[in-house]
């Protein structure tokens, strides 16, 4: 009987170990560098945006992994633990609001190259949370080639505005919504709320609409503010500043219009004056939606595009001094997206407003952007500051329409 070959047995095992280990530490290498990368997540926004802000990360060389939450599910729900992601980019409102507790301050570096109202947008409980990168306004789009034959300066106020719609000369009604587009709708309602009662019964009305159970917004709707407004826009109907279908129109009606320069002002948000053919938009000028007097605040409805940090973005398999540089990683990040040279980039590719006012950007933007920083704020349209859920969205837009129905019987 042969003796074991001890010697061999001894070799035999050290391969073993030898192997086992470069296994183990290919796993782990592998593992650790899927730890480097910057977890981002995205909630609630169009996919060509994603996929601008996807090819602006790229074309920085950061290596990012993924992750677009179902914005069908408050988002609060899907954050089940805070080293989930790293960053979040995300519209201002409820949504937002949700996660205040677990992202961290908003990087102030960042905010300080930003005008104050846009600086001072995304902020929950009075604490800055987002720093504010991108800006979806909401407009008044006006006619040049009207405005100059009327020889009317852009209106000051709202009765101005209805004095200008009523002196105006078309084949058409003078103002213009798609209220058939819930986000038209809901923004231009919200705009006007806000220019016709102020902030403060802008405010109150939102706190009705966010204690609405179960889509019953009747109390809401019950509001004096609320129904000063709805009987504002059944006389602009009634008058025929607005047509009276204006809540069947779609954004691809406007956008015909708009061609045909067949209305005096267009209300829209600027992602609309944005898609228009460049021939189309240069008939028109932009402005805001002006108060209904001089008052000491003025805050401009927005769809506000928001970078957060979360918390504590350390990760399985990662050292302590790993997600410290990851941390100091993502606060680079959000430091570049809001620096001049980015913001161009960012605003050429998704033709939305840059928060810096230092950035290129066409000559209306410049303009808007001027605008906006003599503003008092930024808030998000009434139903993305009340509600988490897009199918309350969707069901407050609807109520709004048999509302407005309702009242102009």
């Amino acid at each position: 009987m042969k003796k074991p070959n001890k010697a061999l047995n001894k070799t035999v095992r050290f391969i073993l170990f030898a192997a086992a280990a470069v296994l183990l530490s290919l796993i782990y290498s592998h593992f650790s560098k899927k730890t480097e990368a910057i977890r981002v997540a995205y909630y609630g926004l169009p996919e060509p945006l994603v996929k601008n802000i996807r090819d602006w990360l790229d074309g920085r060389g950061v290596q990012c992994t993924d992750f677009i939450l179902d914005d069908s599910k408050p988002l609060r729900s899907q954050i089940k633990k805070t080293v989930q992601y790293d960053l979040l980019f995300i519209y201002d409102g409820a949504n937002m609001d949700s996660v205040n507790t677990v992202v961290r301050n908003a990087e102030t570096a960042a905010l300080q190259t930003l005008p104050l109202p846009v600086r001072i947008s995304v902020q929950t409980d009075g604490r800055l949370t987002g720093t504010p990168v991108l800006l979806d306004t909401f407009q008044l789009l006006c006619s040049k080639q009207r405005f100059e034959a009327m020889n009317a300066l852009p209106p000051a106020s709202l009765r101005q505005l209805e004095n200008l719609a009523f002196n105006a000369k078309s084949e058409t009604s003078p103002l213009l919504c798609a209220g058939k587009d819930d986000n038209h709708l809901i923004m231009f309602f919200s705009s006007l709320l806000e220019a016709q009662e102020g902030i403060e019964l802008f405010d109150e009305a939102l706190a009705r609409l966010k204690a609405s159970k179960e889509n019953d917004f009747a109390a809401f709707f019950a509001i004096g503010a609320v129904r000063d407004t709805v009987s504002r826009l059944t006389l602009w109907q009634k008058y025929e500043l607005l047509p009276r279908n204006w809540l069947e129109l779609t954004a691809e009606d406007l956008a015909s219009a708009a061609d045909g320069e067949k209305a005096l002002i267009i209300f829209a948000p600027l992602s609309f004056y944005r898609s228009l053919e460049e021939s189309g938009a240069h008939r028109y000028s932009l402005y805001f939606m002006p108060a209904n007097s001089l008052k000491a605040q003025r805050y401009i409805v927005s769809h506000t595009l928001a970078a957060l940090q979360f918390s504590v973005p350390k990760s399985p398999l990662q050292t302590a001094a790993q997600a410290t540089n990851k941390l100091a990683a993502g606060r680079a990040l959000i430091r570049e997206s809001v620096a001049a040279h980015s913001q161009t980039k960012l605003a050429a590719s998704t033709r939305l407003l840059p928060s810096n006012s230092t950035a290129e950007t066409d000559g209306e933007a410049q303009r808007v952007l001027h605008a906006l920083s003599a503003a008092d704020g930024i808030m998000p349209d009434i139903a993305q500051a009340a509600f988490t859920d897009k199918t309350q969205r969707k069901a407050f837009a609807e109520a709004l329409r048999k509302e407005l129905q309702r009242a102009a019987q």
